[in-house]
């Protein structure tokens, strides 16, 4: 599973029960977390899987954007807050390239 940095997930824009991060979730969440598009990150369950790629997947909701991180061992999906769908979606598409 994963490890998450002290003071990854402290501040106003976190809250839930699930406080523990995938390893390819992590940047993605430190670039959202300083973002101030994004008002609110929920951060989802962890599930095992089989396989040997890591995707991005980030679909419009009604609120802002479900984003599905699937690493080789685990998938991760967050919940993101914002009134600014398409700037967040461009943010994580430069994440993707980098």
């Amino acid at each position: 599973m994963g490890t998450t940095q002290r003071g990854l997930l402290k501040g106003p824009k976190f809250n839930g029960k699930h406080t523990t991060l995938i390893a390819a979730a992590e940047r993605i969440v430190v670039a959202l977390r300083d973002d101030p598009r994004v008002t609110k990150i929920i951060i989802g369950m962890i599930t095992s899987r089989r396989g040997r790629t890591t995707t991005l997947k980030a679909v419009p909701i009604n609120a802002g954007l479900r984003i599905t991180i699937t690493s080789p061992q685990n998938v991760q999906e967050l919940y993101v807050y914002t009134g600014d769908v398409q700037g967040v979606q461009t943010t994580l598409e430069e994440l993707r390239v980098s």
